[in-house]
């Protein structure tokens, strides 16, 4: 009788684990539809859960006025100096903590450190100026790790910068060399499978899971490589 019943709970338990496992396992509607909209704050959050999720079956929303009606019950109880002192409270928190901005996917303007390759592929004995600028670049997050802030519009301008090679111990000489630089004017949250296929040398701060986007810079690398052997 008791095996039986040991049995019987190890079944039950199984059951509510599965049961468990297929009621918080999130739909790919969801993810879906929460990779494709725009989202600038919790509240924006909060609407799209609404929507996919309407009436009292929605936790978050619930547990949100279930707050609301607690404390504005409390209130209802306390006395003046008790208000004073929730009032004050609350404008702690507020000072304290406050709600998270998110990065949005768009245009900033970062520093672009030129490589020595692009100058002179051959030369060892020479040095860059200026060695960094600004360059336009897509940057940000998007809302699912699944999508990648990429650009959709690039534009190629040319530089001048100095490159002073050292011939000789005593003497420094300086040449010019045009260097081509690539700026992004229009960004676009894109599939991450999208960004590999289409993937260069120089894909911008897209990471990629899985290691993917060091396997391609390492590719783009080795392929850098063999050009300036050639």
């Amino acid at each position: 009788m008791r095996t039986l019943f040991c049995c019987f709970l190890l079944l039950t338990s199984h059951l509510l684990l599965a049961t468990a496992e297929k009621e918080f396992a999130i739909p790919q509607d969801f993810i879906d539809r929460l990779s494709h909209s725009e989202i600038n704050s919790i509240s924006d959050l909060q609407r799209l859960l609404e929507v996919n999720s309407p009436g009292p079956g929605n936790e978050v929303i619930e547990e949100v006025k279930q707050k609301h009606h607690q404390k504005s019950h409390h209130s209802h109880k306390a006395t003046s100096s008790d208000l004073k002192s929730l009032q004050l409270s609350h404008r702690r928190k507020r000072s304290v903590v406050e709600e998270a901005v998110p990065a949005m996917c768009k245009t900033r303007t970062v520093i672009y450190e030129i490589p020595r390759s692009q100058v002179d592929p051959t030369a060892a004995n020479f040095l860059i100026w200026p060695p960094c600028v600004e360059v336009k670049r897509c940057t940000g997050c998007c809302n699912t790790g699944n999508m990648c802030c990429h650009p959709s519009k690039k534009q190629h301008r040319t530089v001048k910068v100095a490159k002073v090679e050292f011939a000789s111990r005593k003497k420094a000489k300086l040449k010019e060399v045009l260097v081509r630089l690539e700026d992004h004017l229009e960004c676009a949250c894109t599939s991450q499978h999208h960004v590999i296929e289409h993937a260069e040398a120089d894909t911008g701060p897209c990471t990629v899971k899985n290691g993917k986007k060091r396997k391609h810079r390492k590719q783009a690398v080795a392929v850098q490589i063999n050009k300036d052997s050639q």
